[in-house]
């Protein structure tokens, strides 16, 4: 008897720990994928949290992140970071950050040595969430990351307020031009309206795999949870049906910082009855050793997912097929580890960490020759997109 209450006891304690959203460390300790075949491509999406370049950007409100010396010279910048920050918090991290060039090289160093971690030289294809400007882009792929080998870089400026984007690097080359879709917001409330159109945008790149396809990446960074659900499933039906409008042959991989909690999913199932029907979602098919992508106050999340088109699948007609037993979500450099198990973000003071979400990393396998091959060969040096916000900067 004395027995049988134990095991209950034990059969609770995992039934909480689940509700909790997993607060258990994860079960790998280091990157354990055999060696990427020839004929595969990996992909990996990553969150680098608040990558700014050091100097003030036409329409961002960057001044948090420039260095102090110049907040302290300059009344306008500090009336800035007053004006711009809506809590007694967010000014005064504005007025006291030092986002000096030398805490970014860090920061780049730190990012570059996880990116670089993977398959030895990086992702083939690498989605980047948080990330300001062509200029910091730039020195990132050009300084940090020669040894991948990057040929594309893309980069549109969105309506984020903060300058907060979406970026694109591959070693493959551009195929037509690249979009940055607005989205078609419909607010309950006309007070919203204006803030809805302020979100960032999903960034479509379609590139030529090395059999000489064409495959479509779209990245996205949803509304934050500070934010009604409806924002996030207005997003996701967008962002299903951008899906399905390539063709059920079309291979595309969606994915990105889609900010949608496990306690969300619980209750309102957009990965499950939303995104499930543009394809299959990532934690659903694959990393089933993962926690989740982000932690907060213990409690893990898959706020980083995937969404791989129908054709990618085992039965599907692309001639690239997503692998199943590779989405790995990766955290096994010390630079990106807190306590062994947590994300480790930057920390302004101590200049280490990395970002406070874990990337989530693909392989895709070729299964025949090209079906659709792309005819026209884009340029072959990296393809920086410019604004008119970012141009002409000093």
């Amino acid at each position: 008897m004395k027995n049988l209450r134990l095991i209950q006891k034990l059969i609770l304690c995992i039934a909480l720990l689940a509700l909790a959203g997993c607060a258990v460390s994860f079960k790998k300790e280091k990157w354990d994928l055999p060696p990427k075949a020839a004929d595969e491509i990996s992909v990996m999406s990553f969150n680098v949290e608040n990558l700014f370049d050091t100097v003030k950007t036409p329409g961002h409100n960057d001044e948090t992140y420039m260095p102090l010396s110049a907040k302290n010279a300059d009344p306008k910048l500090r009336e800035a970071c007053v004006k711009n920050n809506d809590s007694s918090y967010r000014r005064g991290e504005c007025l006291s950050t030092d986002w000096s060039e030398e805490a970014l090289n860090k920061k780049l160093a730190n990012v570059a040595k996880v990116i670089l971690g993977v398959d030895g030289k990086g992702p083939d294809a690498l989605m980047i969430m948080e990330i300001e400007s062509d200029v910091v882009l730039h020195k990132l792929n050009t300084e940090y990351l020669k040894e991948a080998g990057y040929i594309t870089e893309v980069i549109i400026d969105g309506p984020d307020k903060r300058g907060i984007n979406l970026a694109f690097l591959s070693r493959f080359p551009v195929v037509g031009k690249p979009i940055l879709h607005p989205i078609p917001w419909k607010p309950k409330e006309e007070k919203d309206r204006e803030w809805m159109e302020r979100s960032r945008r999903i960034l479509e790149v379609t590139v030529k795999a090395p059999n000489g396809d064409p495959i479509t990446f779209m990245a996205a960074h949803f509304p934050s949870q500070a934010n009604p659900t409806y924002w996030r499933q207005q997003i996701a039906t967008f962002a299903t049906d951008l899906i399905k409008s390539k063709g059920p042959d079309a291979m595309v991989i969606f994915g990105g910082d889609l900010n949608i909690t496990h306690e969300e999913e619980n209750s309102y199932h957009i990965f499950r009855d939303i995104f499930q029907q543009g394809g299959a979602v990532s934690h659903f098919v694959g990393c089933k050793e993962c926690p989740g992508t982000h932690n907060y106050r213990k409690s893990w999340s898959f706020l980083d997912a995937h969404v791989y088109s129908k054709a990618l699948l085992a039965d599907g007609k692309g001639s690239y097929q997503m692998l199943p037993n590779t989405i790995d979500v990766i955290r096994y450099d010390d630079v990106h580890l807190s306590k062994g198990k947590y994300p480790k973000r930057w920390d302004y003071d101590k200049m280490e960490g990395v970002a406070d979400h874990f990337p989530l990393y693909v392989r895709l396998k070729q299964r025949s020759e090209a079906k659709n091959p792309v005819k026209e060969e884009a340029p072959t040096k990296p393809a920086v997109k410019e604004t008119k916000k970012t141009k002409g900067k000093k």
